[in-house]
């Protein structure tokens, strides 16, 4: 396979793989995420099995089809049901008490782990119950204060948690949200209320995704799309205008809004450095390319619409005008509107006669910058960065341009390390910029930052009014040169200045079981072992970079030495936005020993590329494996869990994948501009040789697209909250900024077995009883050999 061309799969948003780590951001920031923003929030009530009576210490247990079967025969039926995604055969024969084999002891050992497993089925069914009562109470009482966006979100919770999103919105709340929600919209147009609007069109465009009323989702989703992009163009242009949005919008929540950080005057000029360095004939080769070699291409045509589509909305977009002068004139503005779409008009017309379409596209910018001339008298680089990100606009989400003001973060972000100072930041709903927590051992815990620190100034510099990528960008630098972070806490009256050397920073994308410490190079050291005893593994994969394959490596060279290898593993892809492609296929590799992997389809419908298992690389081959995934495991994950599936080397646990399967090839445009383009979809293996493999991107209208778990266990939001929140706590070193120690007392780490012991993740805690239960199984083929 052909790797010169930098192939990327992962999720649009730059933020799912930051320099730092970034929280989610404010409300105007909303991602199309579609359902990314739904959490798989509804189990179905699970019944516990009565338990049949202990079997005599012999090798046979009884089925209730009344088959004898030997332990290891039951041990494979548990997994082929899995692999077959028998849910109802799987949990009947799980629940079956095995016969002792080598000990009594053993047969107590498993029938524990069984009743822990079932008080977390149990506690699953009322953690649905709870939260269809909370969300519908929820619901009503924001129906009440009329916070129509607050109504909407629990709205789509309650849709989530009965899993028939269509009767859910017969519901007479869920509707009655939703009429008002869509009646007050343009008002708040009007009113220039843009945030709010914003966030109840995205709530309302949720509610609709994946229902039968596609019509609907559609007009909420092209309007939420004009109203983003408007937003989008006034805290460029505008921040200040922008920054009074915001204010409204903290006031309009019930914020106080003296807590917002004052205007930075500094952002005014920003706009500038944004639009820096671009130039027409840039363009000119971004467009050229995307309507050769993206995948759905339709040619020039669609290029040069979603471009002047964006130049109207850079015209009327309002106050704007007070940075872009020449949009100040009412008259200049309406011969502007006018003239786009005369040549909008024209070269559609050009389109029907012999005319080159690279030929009619040049002719086009040469029109658009004789108008400008003529009317508004923007400066080019603003028209012809809004052209550019107008036209890949119309392509797909993943496509974009990449800027000379954006080319150095993306270059660190696909190299999954960075120079800072080691800490993961977050953007408050108050718009400051705080530690989420510092790297253990890196240069800014060594230097004595805190999480919870909220950033005040860098090198001097307030930071009122940046954004993450403001950060990001000013606190990384060179190895060896100093950076000064001044911060507030919220325990001292002072502020508080650390200087720091900058260092290289890896950010690991591979993690384990239960963290155990730092070692003296910083590095994490993990215990590897869910369950020591049976030598079942736990890996959590938070992306695919180059670095990937590598740690994994490095992570089972570890197990080996301390343990053994694994007798069974757990790979935890959650939430796992995905990465390079080689990464990938390489990770993939260690369990397929033969076969396709992967295989690329362009736009002709042809094969672009084929991977393939190579034996001596499949390290873990015949291991059992269980993949966990969810809604948020897109691209590079679903083609690790695909694959899997496909070569029936792993059972798959969880919900519904994204549905990312397209590639994005990056193409230099100069030496600081690329032009990341969706060029290809990407095939799991075929599952006998001769039919296609499957395809797992969603296109709209589609039904059939992600990959589908073998086992289907969905999470409640509170379940997912808890999960999560214990997780990342039990990873932290000291408190998190988000810790209350006056409501919640002083902090300690929780342990992580609380996510089994409190029956917080049902999709973890059925991987591991399925591989107890094999490892059971497998303790008789011991014995037997003995």
């Amino acid at each position: 396979m052909d790797m010169s061309i930098l192939a990327c799969l992962r999720p649009a948003s730059p933020e799912n793989w930051a320099i730092l780590w970034k929280m989610p951001n404010m409300t105007y920031r909303l991602e199309d995420r579609s359902r990314l923003g739904r959490m798989g929030l509804a189990v179905a009530a699970l019944i516990v099995a009565s338990f049949s009576a202990y079997t005599p210490a012999d090798t046979a247990v009884e089925t209730t089809a009344d088959t004898t079967v030997s332990l290891n025969e039951w041990a494979d039926l548990v997994w082929d049901a899995g692999i077959d995604g028998d849910v109802s055969l799987m949990n009947e024969l799980i629940d079956v008490p095995p016969g002792s084999i080598t000990s009594p002891e053993s047969t107590a050992e498993y029938r524990l782990c069984v009743d822990q497993w079932n008080k977390t089925r149990e506690s699953s069914a009322e953690f649905l119950q709870s939260g269809q009562d909370k969300a519908l109470e929820s619901l009503e009482a924001a129906l009440e204060k009329e916070d129509l966006a607050e109504a909407l979100k629990h709205a789509v919770a309650y849709q989530e948690l009965i899993q028939d999103f269509d009767v859910a919105l017969q519901h007479d709340a869920v509707r009655e949200a939703i009429e008002r929600a869509d009646a007050a919209i343009d008002d708040l147009i009007e009113s220039g209320d843009l945030m709010q609007a914003q966030e109840i069109l995205f709530r309302l465009k949720t509610a609709y995704l994946d229902t039968r009323k596609q019509r609907a989702f559609a007009g909420y989703e092209d309007h939420l799309e004009d109203i983003t992009n408007q937003l989008k163009l006034l805290r460029r242009y505008d921040p200040e205008d922008f920054h009074e949005l915001y204010l409204r919008r903290a006031e309009a929540r019930g914020d106080d809004s003296t807590d917002v950080r004052s205007f930075n005057p500094l952002l005014q000029g920003r706009w500038r450095d944004e639009v820096s360095g671009v130039r027409v004939e840039m363009l000119r080769s971004i467009l050229d390319t995307a309507a050769r070699e993206h995948i759905n291409s339709a040619g020039w045509e669609p290029l040069l619409k979603g471009g002047i589509d964006a130049l109207r909305t850079l015209a009327q977009t309002p106050m704007i005008d007070d940075t872009l002068e020449g949009l100040s004139s009412e008259e200049a503005v309406e011969e502007w509107v006018d003239g786009l779409d005369q040549i909008e008009e024209g070269f559609r017309a050009a389109l029907e006669s012999n005319v080159k379409p690279r030929d009619l596209g040049r002719q086009v910018i040469d029109e658009i910058a004789s108008l400008n001339s003529r009317t508004i008298r923007l400066p080019f680089e603003v028209l012809w960065r809004e052209f550019g990100d107008g036209a890949m606009d119309e392509l797909d989400r993943f496509s974009e341009v990449i800027w000379p003001y954006d080319i150095e973060d993306f270059n660190r972000q696909m190299q999954g390390e960075f120079i800072g100072i080691g800490v993961y930041i977050e953007e408050t709903e108050l718009g400051e910029i705080r530690i989420a927590s510092p790297l253990e051992g890196k240069p800014a815990d060594l230097a004595g930052i805190r999480s919870g620190d909220v950033v005040i100034s860098v090198d001097g510099v307030s930071t009122t009014g940046w954004t993450l990528r403001d950060a990001v960008r000013e606190i990384t630098g060179p190895a060896e040169t100093k950076v000064t972070i001044g911060v507030r806490r919220e325990d001292s009256d002072q502020d508080h200045e650390f200087t720091i050397v900058r260092d290289m920073i890896r950010m690991h994308t591979v993690k384990g079981w239960d963290l155990e410490g730092i070692d003296e190079s910083g590095n994490p050291d993990w215990n590897w072992f869910i369950d020591s005893e049976r030598r079942i593994a736990y890996i959590r994969m938070t992306g695919f970079d180059q670095q990937t394959y590598g740690d994994m490596l490095q992570a089972l060279s570890q197990m080996q030495t301390e343990q053994g290898m694994p007798e069974g593993l757990i790979l935890d892809l959650r939430y796992n936005p995905g990465g390079l492609l080689e990464t990938a296929v390489n990770i993939s590799n260690l369990f397929v020993d033969e076969g396709g992997i992967v295989s690329g389809e362009d736009r002709f419908g042809q094969s672009s590329f084929q991977a393939n298992a190579r034996k001596r690389r499949a390290y873990l081959s015949g291991t059992p494996v269980v993949v966990l995934i969810n809604n948020g495991s897109a691209s590079a994950s679903e083609i690790v869990a695909g694959c899997l599936q496909a070569h029936e080397a792993a059972i798959i646990v969880g919900a519904r994948s994204y549905g990312k399967g397209s590639v994005q090839t990056v193409h230099p445009v100069t030496d600081t501009t690329k032009l990341k383009l969706t060029t290809q979809y990407y095939r799991l293996p075929s599952p006998d040789g001769i039919t296609p493999g499957r395809m797992v991107h969603k296109v709209p209208g589609s039904t059939d697209w992600g990959v589908e778990p073998d086992i289907k266990i969905s999470m409640t939001p509170e379940q997912v909250s808890q999960a999560t929140k214990v997780q990342r706590y039990a990873e932290l070193q000291q408190a998190p900024s988000d810790w209350e120690e006056e409501e919640e007392g002083p902090w300690v780490a929780p342990e992580i077995t609380q996510l089994l012991s409190e029956g917080l993740d049902p999709q973890l805690h059925t991987a591991l009883v399925i591989l107890q239960a094999k490892s059971y199984g497998e303790e008789s083929t011991i014995a037997d050999s003995r």
